[in-house]
Protein backbone atom coordinates (compact mmCIF):
# COMPACT_ATOMS: atom_id res chain seq x y z
CA UNK A 1 0.00 0.00 0.00
CA UNK A 2 1.45 3.63 -0.84
CA UNK A 3 1.55 6.50 1.40
CA UNK A 4 -1.28 8.05 0.04
CA UNK A 5 -3.48 5.28 0.32
CA UNK A 6 -2.61 4.49 3.70
CA UNK A 7 -3.36 8.07 4.86
CA UNK A 8 -7.02 7.77 3.49
CA UNK A 9 -7.61 4.53 4.70
CA UNK A 10 -6.27 5.10 8.33
CA UNK A 11 -8.79 7.66 8.23
CA UNK A 12 -11.79 6.00 6.94
CA UNK A 13 -11.01 2.78 9.38
CA UNK A 14 -11.29 5.77 12.14
CA UNK A 15 -13.82 7.67 11.40
CA UNK A 16 -16.01 4.54 10.90
CA UNK A 17 -15.25 3.89 14.92
CA UNK A 18 -15.25 7.35 15.83
CA UNK A 19 -18.93 7.99 14.28
CA UNK A 20 -20.37 10.71 12.41
CA UNK A 21 -20.29 13.40 14.93
CA UNK A 22 -16.24 13.38 14.51
CA UNK A 23 -14.89 14.97 11.67
CA UNK A 24 -11.54 13.68 10.73
CA UNK A 25 -9.15 15.72 8.76
CA UNK A 26 -5.62 14.70 7.56
CA UNK A 27 -3.37 18.07 6.46
CA UNK A 28 0.07 19.29 6.50
CA UNK A 29 1.65 20.45 9.90
CA UNK A 30 4.61 22.53 9.36
CA UNK A 31 7.09 21.64 12.52
CA UNK A 32 10.67 22.88 13.34
CA UNK A 33 13.53 23.31 10.77
CA UNK A 34 11.09 23.20 7.50
CA UNK A 35 9.95 19.36 8.87
CA UNK A 36 6.62 18.87 7.29
CA UNK A 37 4.40 15.90 8.78
CA UNK A 38 1.10 14.17 7.50
CA UNK A 39 -1.39 14.84 10.58
CA UNK A 40 -4.95 13.72 11.39
CA UNK A 41 -7.63 15.63 13.73
CA UNK A 42 -10.20 14.92 15.40
CA UNK A 43 -12.77 18.11 14.89
CA UNK A 44 -15.71 17.39 17.34
CA UNK A 45 -18.60 20.23 18.34
CA UNK A 46 -17.99 19.77 21.69
CA UNK A 47 -14.24 20.62 22.14
CA UNK A 48 -12.56 23.99 20.58
CA UNK A 49 -9.16 22.12 19.71
CA UNK A 50 -8.50 19.54 17.84
CA UNK A 51 -5.80 16.89 18.71
CA UNK A 52 -3.42 15.75 16.18
CA UNK A 53 -1.60 12.64 15.48
CA UNK A 54 1.24 11.97 13.43
CA UNK A 55 1.26 9.37 10.83
CA UNK A 56 4.76 9.20 9.06
CA UNK A 57 6.29 7.39 11.60
CA UNK A 58 2.94 4.91 11.66
CA UNK A 59 3.33 4.50 7.58
CA UNK A 60 7.00 3.33 8.35
CA UNK A 61 6.25 0.57 10.82
CA UNK A 62 3.42 -0.74 8.86
CA UNK A 63 5.61 -0.77 5.73
CA UNK A 64 8.39 -2.32 7.72
CA UNK A 65 5.59 -4.84 9.21
CA UNK A 66 6.00 -3.64 12.55
CA UNK A 67 2.16 -2.74 13.04
CA UNK A 68 -1.11 -3.77 11.30
CA UNK A 69 -3.47 -1.49 10.11
CA UNK A 70 -5.69 -2.08 13.07
CA UNK A 71 -2.90 -1.69 15.38
CA UNK A 72 -2.50 1.66 14.59
CA UNK A 73 -6.05 2.53 14.50
CA UNK A 74 -6.27 1.01 17.77
CA UNK A 75 -3.18 3.15 18.75
CA UNK A 76 -4.57 6.61 17.45
CA UNK A 77 -7.91 5.96 18.99
CA UNK A 78 -6.33 5.71 22.00
CA UNK A 79 -4.58 8.96 21.94
CA UNK A 80 -8.04 10.84 20.65
CA UNK A 81 -9.93 9.37 23.56
CA UNK A 82 -7.42 9.72 26.44
CA UNK A 83 -6.75 13.14 25.54
CA UNK A 84 -9.62 15.23 25.99
CA UNK A 85 -9.52 18.82 26.09
CA UNK A 86 -8.54 20.51 29.44
CA UNK A 87 -10.95 20.90 31.94
CA UNK A 88 -12.09 24.92 31.67
CA UNK A 89 -11.19 25.27 28.15
CA UNK A 90 -13.77 27.03 25.88
CA UNK A 91 -13.30 27.98 22.51
CA UNK A 92 -13.69 31.46 23.62
CA UNK A 93 -11.01 31.59 26.10
CA UNK A 94 -8.27 31.65 23.05
CA UNK A 95 -9.50 35.23 22.28
CA UNK A 96 -9.15 36.36 25.82
CA UNK A 97 -6.02 37.83 26.86
CA UNK A 98 -6.22 37.72 30.40
CA UNK A 99 -6.90 34.17 30.55
CA UNK A 100 -4.52 33.19 28.34
CA UNK A 101 -1.64 35.61 29.72
CA UNK A 102 -0.46 33.04 32.15
CA UNK A 103 -0.28 30.17 29.71
CA UNK A 104 2.58 31.95 27.13
CA UNK A 105 5.81 30.75 26.64
CA UNK A 106 8.54 30.66 25.15
CA UNK A 107 11.53 28.10 23.45
CA UNK A 108 14.30 29.01 20.72
CA UNK A 109 14.71 27.75 17.41
CA UNK A 110 17.40 28.20 14.14
CA UNK A 111 15.87 31.12 12.49
CA UNK A 112 17.54 30.09 8.93
CA UNK A 113 15.94 27.08 8.85
CA UNK A 114 12.63 28.22 10.28
CA UNK A 115 11.78 31.58 7.53
CA UNK A 116 8.44 29.78 6.27
CA UNK A 117 7.41 29.27 9.53
CA UNK A 118 8.53 32.60 11.24
CA UNK A 119 6.50 34.09 8.41
CA UNK A 120 2.96 33.80 9.93
CA UNK A 121 4.67 33.79 14.09
CA UNK A 122 5.59 36.22 16.13
CA UNK A 123 9.08 36.18 16.96
CA UNK A 124 12.30 37.56 18.94
CA UNK A 125 15.25 37.40 17.04
CA UNK A 126 18.21 36.19 19.43
CA UNK A 127 21.61 35.95 17.59
CA UNK A 128 20.79 33.07 14.80
CA UNK A 129 18.06 31.58 16.53
CA UNK A 130 14.70 33.24 17.15
CA UNK A 131 12.44 33.25 20.72
CA UNK A 132 8.94 32.21 19.20
CA UNK A 133 5.70 31.42 21.90
CA UNK A 134 3.13 29.00 22.64
CA UNK A 135 0.36 28.48 24.89
CA UNK A 136 0.73 25.65 27.61
CA UNK A 137 -2.39 23.83 28.21
CA UNK A 138 -1.60 20.76 29.58
CA UNK A 139 1.06 18.44 30.90
CA UNK A 140 0.65 14.71 31.64
CA UNK A 141 3.26 11.82 31.65
CA UNK A 142 1.79 11.31 28.53
CA UNK A 143 3.11 14.72 27.06
CA UNK A 144 2.17 18.15 27.15
CA UNK A 145 -0.62 19.66 24.64
CA UNK A 146 0.69 23.27 23.54
CA UNK A 147 -0.36 25.99 20.85
CA UNK A 148 2.03 28.03 18.60
CA UNK A 149 1.12 31.25 18.78
CA UNK A 150 0.59 32.89 15.53
CA UNK A 151 -0.07 36.60 14.56
CA UNK A 152 -3.68 35.96 14.38
CA UNK A 153 -3.43 35.42 18.23
CA UNK A 154 -1.57 38.79 18.60
CA UNK A 155 -4.42 40.51 16.44
CA UNK A 156 -7.25 39.32 18.87
CA UNK A 157 -4.94 39.98 21.67
CA UNK A 158 -4.15 43.33 20.60
CA UNK A 159 -0.51 42.76 21.43
CA UNK A 160 3.05 42.79 19.66
CA UNK A 161 5.75 40.44 20.28
CA UNK A 162 7.44 42.22 22.69
CA UNK A 163 4.19 42.15 25.05
CA UNK A 164 4.65 37.76 24.39
CA UNK A 165 8.50 38.49 25.42
CA UNK A 166 7.85 40.14 28.42
CA UNK A 167 5.08 37.20 29.63
CA UNK A 168 6.81 34.74 28.59
CA UNK A 169 10.22 35.61 30.50
CA UNK A 170 8.38 35.79 33.65
CA UNK A 171 5.97 32.40 32.71
CA UNK A 172 8.61 30.02 31.24
CA UNK A 173 10.73 29.78 34.23
CA UNK A 174 8.12 29.45 36.81
CA UNK A 175 6.48 27.10 34.74
CA UNK A 176 9.37 25.01 33.63
CA UNK A 177 12.65 25.77 36.56
CA UNK A 178 15.83 24.89 34.96
CA UNK A 179 17.73 22.32 35.73
CA UNK A 180 21.76 21.65 35.50
CA UNK A 181 23.39 18.27 35.97
CA UNK A 182 26.62 17.29 35.39
CA UNK A 183 26.98 14.67 32.58
CA UNK A 184 28.79 11.80 35.13
CA UNK A 185 25.27 12.28 37.10
CA UNK A 186 22.58 11.55 33.91
CA UNK A 187 25.28 8.66 32.55
CA UNK A 188 25.06 7.22 36.60
CA UNK A 189 20.92 7.57 35.66
CA UNK A 190 21.21 5.70 32.21
CA UNK A 191 23.20 2.94 33.68
CA UNK A 192 21.00 2.41 36.87
CA UNK A 193 18.03 2.15 34.53
CA UNK A 194 19.82 -0.43 31.80
CA UNK A 195 22.33 -2.25 33.97
CA UNK A 196 20.20 -3.81 36.53
CA UNK A 197 21.58 -6.26 38.83
CA UNK A 198 25.07 -5.43 37.00
CA UNK A 199 25.17 -1.82 38.37
CA UNK A 200 27.43 -0.78 40.62
CA UNK A 201 27.43 2.55 41.61
CA UNK A 202 31.04 3.11 43.44
CA UNK A 203 33.06 1.65 40.62
CA UNK A 204 30.65 3.58 38.07
CA UNK A 205 31.49 6.95 39.85
CA UNK A 206 35.34 6.41 40.24
CA UNK A 207 35.10 5.63 36.37
CA UNK A 208 33.17 8.77 35.61
CA UNK A 209 34.83 11.02 38.02
CA UNK A 210 37.91 9.83 35.90
CA UNK A 211 36.66 10.59 32.41
CA UNK A 212 37.24 14.08 31.90
CA UNK A 213 34.83 15.21 29.17
CA UNK A 214 32.38 13.90 31.29
CA UNK A 215 33.25 15.76 34.41
CA UNK A 216 33.40 19.05 32.95
CA UNK A 217 30.42 18.88 30.78
CA UNK A 218 27.04 20.01 32.14
CA UNK A 219 23.08 19.72 30.59
CA UNK A 220 21.06 22.54 31.23
CA UNK A 221 17.76 21.86 30.55
CA UNK A 222 13.98 22.07 32.39
CA UNK A 223 11.98 19.89 34.31
CA UNK A 224 9.99 18.55 31.69
CA UNK A 225 13.13 18.16 29.73
CA UNK A 226 10.95 19.79 26.81
CA UNK A 227 12.09 22.86 24.89
CA UNK A 228 14.42 23.39 27.57
CA UNK A 229 17.08 25.39 25.44
CA UNK A 230 15.29 28.28 26.00
CA UNK A 231 16.64 27.95 29.59
CA UNK A 232 19.52 29.58 28.36
CA UNK A 233 17.32 33.14 28.48
CA UNK A 234 15.98 32.84 31.94
CA UNK A 235 17.63 35.42 34.31
CA UNK A 236 20.74 35.16 36.18
CA UNK A 237 20.36 31.28 35.40
CA UNK A 238 24.73 31.53 33.10
CA UNK A 239 25.97 33.88 35.24
CA UNK A 240 25.14 31.95 39.20
CA UNK A 241 26.48 29.00 36.67
CA UNK A 242 29.27 30.69 35.20
CA UNK A 243 30.47 32.75 38.85
CA UNK A 244 29.82 29.01 40.52
CA UNK A 245 32.84 27.53 38.09
CA UNK A 246 34.83 31.10 38.27
CA UNK A 247 35.07 30.49 34.20
CA UNK A 248 33.38 31.77 31.15
CA UNK A 249 30.90 29.21 29.44
CA UNK A 250 30.93 27.73 26.19
CA UNK A 251 27.61 26.58 25.05
CA UNK A 252 26.79 23.48 22.87
CA UNK A 253 23.64 23.44 21.54
CA UNK A 254 22.65 19.84 21.72
CA UNK A 255 18.77 19.84 20.92
CA UNK A 256 16.15 22.38 21.27
CA UNK A 257 15.26 20.17 24.61
CA UNK A 258 18.49 20.99 26.14
CA UNK A 259 22.46 22.39 25.97
CA UNK A 260 25.16 21.55 27.38
CA UNK A 261 27.72 23.75 29.39
CA UNK A 262 31.48 23.99 30.02
CA UNK A 263 33.79 25.89 31.31
CA UNK A 264 35.72 27.66 28.68
CA UNK A 265 38.82 26.58 28.66
CA UNK A 266 42.34 28.50 27.03
CA UNK A 267 43.68 26.07 23.87
CA UNK A 268 40.03 24.99 23.27
CA UNK A 269 39.77 24.79 19.26
CA UNK A 270 36.22 25.79 18.58
CA UNK A 271 35.84 24.86 15.28
CA UNK A 272 36.78 21.11 15.52
CA UNK A 273 33.71 21.32 18.68
CA UNK A 274 32.02 23.12 15.51
CA UNK A 275 32.59 20.48 13.62
CA UNK A 276 31.86 17.92 15.80
CA UNK A 277 28.21 19.36 16.66
CA UNK A 278 27.62 19.66 12.98
CA UNK A 279 28.07 15.57 12.40
CA UNK A 280 26.09 14.45 15.52
CA UNK A 281 23.51 16.50 14.50
CA UNK A 282 23.27 14.98 11.24
CA UNK A 283 24.21 11.31 12.64
CA UNK A 284 22.26 11.38 15.99
CA UNK A 285 19.42 14.08 16.38
CA UNK A 286 16.42 14.06 13.89
CA UNK A 287 15.80 16.98 12.36
CA UNK A 288 13.11 18.58 13.95
CA UNK A 289 14.98 18.78 17.20
CA UNK A 290 18.06 20.39 15.60
CA UNK A 291 19.01 23.71 17.08
CA UNK A 292 21.93 24.92 15.66
CA UNK A 293 25.44 23.38 14.35
CA UNK A 294 27.96 25.55 16.43
CA UNK A 295 29.13 26.74 19.98
CA UNK A 296 28.37 29.85 21.45
CA UNK A 297 29.92 31.78 24.67
CA UNK A 298 28.72 33.19 27.72
CA UNK A 299 30.77 36.17 29.21
CA UNK A 300 29.86 36.12 33.16
CA UNK A 301 31.52 39.59 33.20
CA UNK A 302 29.18 41.72 30.46
CA UNK A 303 26.37 39.04 31.25
CA UNK A 304 25.70 38.21 26.94
CA UNK A 305 25.91 35.20 24.85
CA UNK A 306 27.63 35.85 21.77
CA UNK A 307 28.53 33.46 18.64
CA UNK A 308 32.95 33.49 19.29
CA UNK A 309 34.73 34.61 16.11
CA UNK A 310 36.21 31.75 14.36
Amino acid sequence: MNYETFLETVRELLQAQLGPEHHLEIHKVPKNNGVMLDGISDHHPSSPLAPTVYLNSYYSQYDHGEMTLEEICEDILRIFLNHPTPDGICAEDFSDIQKMRPLIMMKLIHSESNQALLKDTPHIPYLDLSIVFYISLERSEHGQLTILIRQEYLRQWNMDQYDLLRLAMENTPLAYPAEIHSMSHILMGVAKDHLNTDYDDESLRDLLEDDEAASSLYVLTNSSGIYGAACMLYRKILKNFADLLNRDLIIIPSSVHEVLLAPLELGIDLNELNHIISVINQSEVSQEDRLSNHVYQYNRLSDDISIPAF
